[in-house]
C-alpha cells in the first residue's frame, strides 16, 4: 500500500482537528454566523427607516398625532354599564317576528302534513283537536319570551362638563334605572339619568365626581370625506379601545334598520362595535365630532367597517339642553315640503336642484305669519343652504323657538328673502299636520285656486295627463265666482289671453298685463286631451 506524503499527513490532520472543533463548537459557530448575518440586516433595515423617516416626517407626525389624541381622551371616556328597569327582554313585534320565523323549528304543527284530509274520530271526543294543541303551545312560548328579564347592557360615554355631565346615546339607557359608570382610573360611581331624547337617540347622566377630564367639541361641519378620525369606547366590554379611521362620508339620511327621527350621520370606517355606542369620535385636535351610534353589519352585530355617528354639533346643542332642562325643544316652521325632482329646476326656473319645494302651509303656523306660500322653494335656512327634506328637518328642529330666522325662497322665478320667528314643535306632529292648511296658490283676479302640474302630482293623484304636459292645474273655484260651469277641478290651464301657460307663475304673469275688469280668455287642456277656449268673469283682489 502506498504511503501518504508527510504534505496531505499535515492536511488530513488539520482537517481531523477542523471537523472536532466542528463536532464541538458547531451549533455556537451557526448561532453566531446567523446572527451576525441578521444583525446586519436589521442595521440596513433601521437605517432604511432612518431615511424614511427624513424623506417622509409628516407620517411619523401622524402616528404621534394618533397617540396624543388617544392620550388627551381617554380621561373623558367612560365606559357605561346598565342593568335594571322593567320591561321584557324582547317587544311583541320582536317575539311575533321570532314565532313566524322560527316556530315551525320550535313547535312543529302535528297537523301540518294533513291539513286536506278529514281527521279520523277518536276515542274521546273531549279532547282538543291537534291545532288547539299546538297553539297552546304557541301561546306557552310567547308567555316564556315575554317573561324573559332584560340582560345588562353596557355602552360608552362622553364626559363634556366639568361638573359629571356624560353624553351617550338613549338607546344605551333606555328603559333602564341602573348605571353604574367606571373612569378611565377605574374609579366607579353611580350615575343619574337627567334627560333623553330618542328623536336623536341622546342622553345625559350625571355622577357625582372630581378631577374630571371634560372633552371639547369641535365643528362637525368642518369635517371633511377623507378626514383621519379616532373612536374611543368599549366595544365588546374592552374598555379605552382606540381605533381610527377616515370620514367616509356626510350628511347620510334614511338609514335602514335606525329608528331615528332626525338623521344626519357621518359615516367612518373607524372600527366601531356593541359597547362603543355613545362614546366619542375624535378629529386630530382631539375634539369630539361626533357621538358613535350604530354600525352596519352582515346580521351578527359586527364591525364591517361602515359606522355611523352623531354629528358634535348636533350633539353638543342637545347635549346642553339635556343639561339645562332635562328635555328637548324643538323649533317648528310649520309647512309640508316634498323633495325637488329633476322637472322641477326648468318649471320654477331654479340654478340646480337643491332645495324643498312647499306643498302644504298649516294655518296660523310661523310660516303663515312670515308669509311663506306654497310652490315656494325654500332654498336657505339661516344662511345654510337647503339640500333636502331630511336636512331641512334637522335644520329647522336645531333652531330655537322664537329665534328670528332668516330665509331664502324662490317665488315666480324669483329670489326672496323672508324672516320667520319659530315656533315650539308640537308633542304630535301628526295631529298638528291635520290642521287645516293652505295647499294651494290662490288667485283672486279668477276666483279659483290652482298648482302648477309637475310630474310629481301625477303619482300622487292619478291625474289622466302625461307627464311632459305642462300648465296651471286647476286645484278649487270659489263657488261665487260664477265660473265654476266654464272651469272644472283638475282641468288644465295652458294658455291665458294668447300667452302659453307652463306654471303658475306663467299664470300670475299673463294676468298682470290684462287690464282690470276685462274678461280673461283661459285655453283649457282637458285629461282626455280636448282644448277648448273660455271666459271667465273677472274677480276683485290680486293674485297671490
Amino acid at each position: 500500500m502506498a504511503k501518504l506524503s508527510p504534505r496531505w499527513t499535515g492536511f488530513l490532520g488539520g482537517v481531523a482537528v477542523a471537523a472536532a472543533l466542528w463536532a464541538t463548537l458547531g451549533d455556537r459557530v451557526v448561532t453566531h454566523m446567523a446572527y451576525a448575518l441578521e444583525r446586519g440586516r436589521l442595521q440596513a433595515g433601521a437605517e432604511e427607516l432612518a431615511e424614511l423617516q427624513a424623506e417622509r416626517p409628516e407620517v411619523y407626525a401622524l402616528a404621534r398625532a394618533f397617540k396624543l389624541v388617544g392620550k388627551v381622551a381617554r380621561p373623558g371616556v367612560v365606559h357605561i354599564a346598565v342593568g335594571g328597569g322593567e320591561g321584557t327582554r324582547f317587544s311583541d313585534d320582536e317575539i311575533d317576528e321570532y314565532l313566524r320565523q322560527h316556530l315551525r323549528e320550535l313547535v312543529p304543527d302535528e297537523d301540518s302534513n294533513n291539513d286536506n284530509e278529514a281527521a279520523p274520530p277518536g276515542p274521546d271526543d273531549s279532547a282538543p283537536p291537534k291545532s288547539d294543541r299546538g297553539q297552546d303551545k304557541r301561546e306557552t312560548l310567547r308567555r316564556w319570551l315575554r317573561a324573559l328579564p332584560t340582560p345588562p347592557g353596557s355602552g360608552s360615554g362622553i364626559v363634556f362638563d366639568p361638573a359629571g355631565y356624560i353624553l351617550t346615546n338613549n338607546h344605551v339607557v333606555s328603559g333602564r334605572d341602573e348605571f353604574r359608570v367606571v373612569l378611565y382610573d377605574d374609579r366607579v360611581f353611580e350615575g343619574k339619568l337627567i334627560g333623553t331624547d330618542p328623536k336623536t337617540d341622546l342622553a345625559v347622566l350625571k355622577i357625582d365626581a372630581t378631577d374630571l377630564h371634560p372633552l371639547a367639541f369641535g365643528n362637525s361641519d368642518r369635517l371633511d370625506v377623507g378626514d383621519w378620525v379616532l373612536a374611543v369606547g368599549s366595544p365588546f366590554g374592552l374598555q379605552q379601545t382606540v381605533t381610527h379611521g377616515i370620514v367616509s362620508a356626510k350628511g347620510r339620511t334614511r338609514v335602514a334598520g335606525i329608528e331615528i327621527d332626525y338623521q344626519d350621520f357621518i359615516q367612518t370606517d373607524a372600527a366601531i362595535n356593541p359597547g362603543n355606542s355613545g362614546g366619542p369620535l375624535l378629529n386630530l385636535h382631539g375634539e369630539v365630532v361626533g357621538v358613535n351610534t350604530a354600525i352596519a353589519t352582515h346580521g351578527d352585530g359586527v364591525n364591517a367597517g361602515i359606522a355611523f355617528t352623531i354629528p358634535s354639533n348636533r350633539a353638543a346643542r342637545i347635549a346642553q339642553q339635556l343639561r339645562t332642562d332635562g328635555t328637548v325643544t324643538r323649533g317648528w316652521l310649520g309647512i309640508s315640503f316634498l323633495e325637488l325632482e329633476p322637472a322641477d329646476v326648468e318649471i320654477f326656473g331654479l340654478h340646480d336642484d337643491h332645495g324643498v319645494f312647499v306643498e302644504r302651509v298649516l294655518a296660523d303656523s310661523p310660516a303663515q305669519h312670515a308669509g311663506l306660500q306654497v310652490e315656494d322653494v325654500l332654498i336657505e335656512v339661516n344662511g345654510l343652504p337647503v339640500n333636502g327634506s331630511e336636512q331641512l328637518r334637522g335644520l329647522i328642529a336645531d333652531l330655537l323657538p322664537e329665534e328670528p330666522v332668516p330665509l331664502r325662497v324662490v317665488r315666480d322665478r324669483e329670489e326672496l328673502a323672508l324672516t320667520v320667528r319659530l315656533g315650539v314643535q308640537p308633542a304630535n306632529l301628526l295631529e298638528a299636520r291635520r290642521t287645516p292648511a293652505t295647499d294651494a296658490r290662490e288667485v283672486k283676479r279668477l276666483g279659483m285656486e290652482v298648482r302648477t302640474f309637475r310630474p310629481a302630482l301625477l303619482r300622487v293623484w292619478r291625474l289622466a295627463y302625461d307627464d311632459t304636459v305642462r300648465g296651471a292645474l286647476v286645484w278649487r273655484i270659489d263657488p261665487g265666482s260664477g265660473n265654476a260651469p266654464a272651469v272644472q277641478a283638475r282641468e288644465l290651464i295652458v294658455g291665458c289671453n294668447g300667452k302659453p301657460v307652463a306654471s303658475v307663475p306663467d299664470l300670475v304673469a299673463a294676468l298682470k298685463l290684462v287690464p282690470p275688469g276685462k274678461p280673461v280668455e283661459l285655453e283649457i287642456l282637458e285629461p282626455v286631451g280636448d282644448r277648448r277656449i273660455v271666459h271667465v268673469n273677472p274677480a276683485q283682489g290680486r293674485e297671490r
